[in-house]
């Protein structure tokens, strides 16, 4: 996309990655961007990795921004700080190492300190949770892998929906990409309302405010806010 239409989109949604180290998040961003709308921007640091993506459905472009969000448990106590503005944020676990499950309820507690209105639990590596290895270890405390029965109840705890992902291949994440995308879909009224996209993370692209009757509901609007 060349880079003076990098901003022609109708709506902008942050999506943020949160979870361990090593329970795939990189991986999955990979998948999903790659697979599910066109990069547009990769950008990487020692704390985060962003990839921008552009997704188009019917008459309505949208510009999606994932965040990689840093795992370690150094970064508990900010990482509100990083997710601040989010629209949705993807809580992830590894199946096989339930102590990314134990930690979960942590990274879900400090993001609450921000406003997030979509939440979503994944479990991913559930292919690897089924191995030999796995087998021997189930049932046998911190060493076996976390049941779709366990997460669920977490999942449900935090009133959010659960999926189970694979390590390799891009099959598993269409189920959640789909109902993050209806999900942020349910955010934006149709026509977008200025009055009904407060606090709702959605920011507006110049094919919505260059649009006529946006520009009338929004005059309308401002009065009640002298």
């Amino acid at each position: 996309m060349p880079g003076g239409e990098i901003d022609d989109y109708h709506f902008r949604f942050k999506i943020s990655l949160v979870g361990d180290s090593g329970v795939g998040k990189t991986s999955f961003l990979d998948a999903i961007s790659q697979t599910l709308g066109t990069v547009v921007e990769n950008e990487e640091s020692t704390e985060l990795h962003i990839k921008t993506t552009y997704y188009i459905d019917d008459a309505y472009q949208y510009k999606i921004v994932y965040f990689d969000m840093p795992g370690r448990e150094r970064h508990h106590k900010y990482i509100h700080k990083y997710v601040n503005g989010s629209t949705a944020c993807l809580f992830m676990f590894n199946i096989t190492k339930r102590s990314s499950f134990e930690k979960v309820e942590q990274w879900i507690n400090e993001c609450d300190r921000c406003d997030v209105p979509i939440k979503i639990l994944v479990g991913n590596m559930i292919d690897l949770a089924s191995g030999p290895n796995m087998q021997k270890n189930k049932g046998s405390g911190n060493n076996s892998p976390v049941t779709k029965v366990e997460a669920i109840a977490l999942a449900r705890k935090y009133g959010m929906e659960y999926f189970e992902t694979c390590s390799i291949g891009e099959a598993s994440i269409v189920q959640v990409f789909d109902h993050l995308f209806n999900s942020l879909l349910a955010l934006v009224p149709n026509p977008p309302d200025p009055s009904m996209l407060l606090g709702k993370n959605v920011v507006l692209g110049q094919r919505v405010l260059n649009d006529i009757k946006f520009k009338i509901s929004l005059a309308e609007m401002l009065p009640n806010y002298d």
